[in-house]
């Protein structure tokens, strides 16, 4: 596996095995670390200022890092106590929304702003900031600055994470199995799943469902997947999925088990939700066959309707309508049919090059279809693009 540009922020790499899947995260594990230091002590630097220049002149082994960081956030943090030179250290994409958090700021108008003119409103606002910092750094960058406090952010080692999930799996459920390629990490995330084709009652009822409307979809396998983030982007997160048609679509479930990195969180705690799997599965599954029994009459501005409401956009949304169209036709049909039309929005969106965390916040967006009251979208007349 090549690892060689881990350190850039672009950095993505999927997984074939699960065995490369937990090298990779053991190695970033070692490759990173937590520190807590006073935030009002934190600087946000522009790489262009002279005493960053400085500090790094004539070090060549801070080359690409630093040239990586040019092209992205073009920021640096001054952290007291770190061996980084000048105690400058280059700032990941993935750790601004964190370092806007614990300064207290947000807004549009930042974006519009120089580095310079940036760099300095952050810092009054982190002057003022009370507490602890808790700082991810990994593989020479800053990945997220938490809240550092007892009462704030709580590590879940991320290896630890997905090894105590694979050992619960294999245990309790026998035949699972690592779906090839479906392990990927970027610097915001890291997600695998896994088939449990050895429990078949979790969709029998499903599948009858399906045949009692007609429907000939094919039910695979039920799945699940794991999420996780050390920057903030998502709460551990364990997902039902569902494998249709020959293992050709996922569909997430909806109602995901979720620990989030705060409270009474930590290992154990998080061993003792995996015993809800078996449970919150056949739940989902049993939420999923609710929507045969809405009827949809206008398929066509329901979809829109619903696409509108989630703002996923029209470019990715109207292929969705579109290869509905083509395979169903605009007639009758109901609300679990358009939930797995809507689906095939992740991947379009794969298509147009949306990377792991983008995908993750869009399947985010399509299960809160879940919830929603279906009448409200199912109008005749004309709905117009958002």
């Amino acid at each position: 596996m090549n690892e060689a540009n881990v350190y850039a922020d672009g950095f993505c790499t999927q997984f074939a095995e699960e065995g490369d899947l937990m090298e990779f995260l053991r190695n970033r594990m070692n490759h990173c670390k937590w520190l807590r230091k006073p935030t009002k002590a934190l600087r946000l630097i522009p790489m262009e200022d002279e005493k960053v220049k400085k500090a790094y002149a004539g070090l060549p082994q801070y080359e690409e890092i630093l040239s990586d960081t040019k092209n992205h956030t073009q920021l640096m943090l001054k952290v007291p106590g770190t061996d980084f030179p000048g105690e400058y250290l280059p700032v990941r994409d993935c750790a601004i929304h964190t370092i806007l958090s614990r300064a207290g700021v947000k807004g549009d108008g930042l974006k519009r702003l120089d580095r310079k003119r940036y760099a300095r409103i952050v810092n009054m606002c982190l002057q003022t900031a009370k507490g602890l910092s808790l700082i991810r750094l990994s593989d020479g960058k800053v990945a997220a600055v938490h809240g550092g406090d007892v009462t704030d952010y709580k590590i879940l080692n991320m290896e630890q994470i997905f090894q105590e999930t694979i050992f619960y799996l294999y245990k309790n459920y026998p035949g699972t199995k690592y779906i090839e390629s479906s392990g990927s990490y970027d610097h915001s995330s890291a997600t695998a799943m896994w088939e449990l084709s050895g429990n078949p009652e979790l969709v029998d009822a499903y599948q009858s469902a399906l045949k009692q409307y007609g429907i000939k979809r094919q039910v695979y396998a039920p799945a699940l997947r794991l999420s996780t983030s050390d920057v903030a982007a998502k709460s551990v997160t364990i997902s039902q999925m569902l494998l249709c048609d020959s293992n050709n679509q996922v569909i997430n479930l909806g109602d995901p088990i979720r620990i989030s990195h705060s409270g009474e969180a930590d290992i154990e705690y998080f061993k003792e939700q995996l015993n809800q799997i078996y449970s919150r599965y056949k739940q989902a599954i049993e939420n999923l066959e609710k929507l045969l029994e809405i009827p949809i009459e206008h398929p066509v501005n329901t979809m829109i309707g619903l696409i509108n409401k989630l703002d996923i956009g029209k470019k990715i949304g109207s292929e969705a309508v579109d290869l509905f169209v083509a395979q169903s036709g605009e007639g009758p049909t109901n609300a679990h049919e358009i939930y797995y039309a809507l689906n095939e929005a992740l991947f379009f969106a794969a298509c147009r090059g949306s990377g792991n965390a983008q995908l993750l916040r869009l399947e985010e967006k399509l299960m809160r279809m879940l919830k929603y009251d279906w009448s409200e979208f199912d109008v005749s007349g004309t709905v117009a693009w958002k």
